[in-house]
């Protein structure tokens, strides 16, 4: 089995992401991982970060590839599950990720982190392995980064409460008191 085989599967399953680290589980080297590179098999998106290259894109790779380039324990925050959900209209130029770690490499333009945080992540249906904090905190930290308009945060509120994704009560907190 070549070394591309051996990563597809893995790869297959989270959005066309594979990670150094996790091909150094498969038993796949650097050096294989350079080639693959090197011959257009693997795309290079950030430090140990890479894409397959028979990977058909879709609308939540952007959203895999947030977590993976911050790293194994990041988490979409705010306003970035908002925009996954398409609860509101999204700012492609902008993701907003948490981590319970420190992140010492340069990320991306646009990356806005929130580094030494922990939260209850979930994953939504629909949005297999792409760890996000849970609504609810979702909203309230978009409404506390400024990062999304008052008006645009209630009715996020009131799509998740018709999708069954926030209850009566949990929607109530976000709308606009008159």
């Amino acid at each position: 089995m070549t070394a591309y085989e051996q990563i597809w599967p893995v790869a297959e399953d989270h959005y066309g992401i594979i990670t150094a680290a996790k091909a150094r589980e498969l038993g796949v080297s650097k050096q294989s991982m350079s080639a693959m590179v090197q011959s257009g098999r693997l795309t290079r998106l950030g430090h140990g970060v890479y894409q397959v290259q028979h990977h058909v894109p879709g609308q939540n790779d952007v959203y895999a590839f947030a977590n993976a380039v911050v790293g194994e324990e990041a988490y979409l925050r705010g306003a970035s599950v908002l925009y996954m959900l398409r609860l509101t209209p999204a700012n492609p130029t902008a993701f907003y990720v948490g981590t319970p770690k420190r992140v010492r490499r340069q990320l991306p333009r646009g990356f806005r982190v929130q580094e030494n945080t922990r939260c209850d992540t979930v994953e939504y249906e629909g949005y297999e392995g792409i760890k996000c904090q849970n609504l609810s905190d979702a909203l309230e930290s978009a409404r506390e980064d400024g990062a999304v308009e008052l008006d645009r945060i209630a009715e996020a509120a009131a799509a998740a409460n018709e999708k069954g994704l926030l209850t009566d009560e949990e929607c109530a907190k976000f709308q606009v008191q008159s």
